[in-house]
C-alpha cells in the first residue's frame, strides 16, 4: 500500500482521491491555499477521507506539504487540472532530489495500461481509462475517466486528455494541450503545443499550436494568449 500527498484539492483531486482509495491506498496528505483556519480542513474535505475512517494532514502551504512529504516518504501526485500550473509543479517536484522514486504515475485499478506503454512522472491514469501497445504518456498529463490512448500515441508533457476523449493509432498531441470531453484526434494526427480540442471536436489533420479548435472537422477559432490550459 502507498500513502499519498495530493498536491490541490479541487475538482481534478477529489478524483484522484477516488482513483488513490481504489487502489487500496492512502491519502496521507493534501495541500491547498483553500484551507480554511477557523476549522483547519477544505471545503468538500470528506472526499479525501480515507477507507479506515482517518482523514489526512491538510496543508495550505505546498512548501510544507512537500517537507512532510518527504520526512514521510510520501508519493506525490497534483490534483489540478490547469495544465500550466501543473506543468510548474511538476518541473519543481521532479527537480527535488528528495522525492527520487516517489513521482511515479497513479494509475487507477480500473484502467488498462498494456506492458509495452511508457508512463511518465507524475502521470495520471484516471478510472477506466486505457492506454495501448507503445503508447507513451508525457511527464504530469492526465488521462482522465474514460479517455483512450491507442498503439503508439504520444503526449507531451502536461497534457490533458479529458474524460471520453480518444486518441487514435499513432496520434500525438504536444506539451500542455488540453483535449476536451467527447474529442478525437485521427490516426496520425499531430496537435501543437498549448493547443485545445473542444468538445467533441474531430481532429482530422494536423493543427497548429497556441489554438482553439472546434468542430467536426476541428476548424481554429481563435489564438489563445498562451499556454492556459
Amino acid at each position: 500500500m502507498n500513502s499519498w500527498l495530493i498536491l490541490g484539492a479541487s475538482g481534478h483531486a477529489k478524483s484522484l482521491a477516488s482513483v488513490i482509495r481504489g487502489r487500496g491506498d492512502r491519502i496521507a496528505a493534501v495541500s491547498d491555499r483553500s484551507l480554511v483556519p477557523a476549522t483547519g480542513s477544505f471545503p468538500g474535505m470528506e472526499v479525501f477521507r480515507n477507507a479506515d475512517g482517518s482523514l489526512p494532514e491538510m496543508f495550505d502551504d505546498d512548501a510544507a506539504a512537500l517537507d512532510f512529504a518527504a520526512r514521510e516518504s510520501l508519493s506525490v501526485t497534483i490534483g489540478i487540472g490547469a495544465n500550466a500550473v501543473r506543468a510548474r509543479i511538476a518541473a519543481a517536484v521532479s527537480a527535488d532530489p528528495r522525492f527520487e522514486g516517489l513521482t511515479g504515475a497513479l494509475v487507477s485499478a480500473s484502467s488498462t495500461v498494456d506492458s509495452t506503454a511508457v508512463l511518465g512522472p507524475l502521470s495520471q491514469i484516471c478510472e477506466h481509462a486505457h492506454i495501448g501497445p507503445l503508447a507513451q504518456v508525457g511527464e504530469a498529463s492526465i488521462i482522465n475517466t474514460g479517455a483512450i490512448v491507442e498503439h503508439d500515441c504520444h503526449t507531451g508533457a502536461a497534457a490533458h486528455v479529458a474524460p471520453g476523449a480518444v486518441l487514435l493509432g499513432a496520434a500525438a498531441i504536444g506539451s500542455q494541450v488540453f483535449v476536451g470531453s467527447g474529442a478525437r484526434v485521427l490516426p496520425g494526427v499531430r496537435v501543437g503545443d498549448h493547443a485545445v480540442l473542444g468538445a467533441g471536436a474531430v481532429a482530422t489533420g494536423d493543427l497548429e499550436g497556441v489554438a482553439t479548435y472546434v468542430g467536426v472537422p476541428a476548424r481554429r477559432l481563435t489564438p489563445t494568449k498562451g499556454p492556459a490550459h
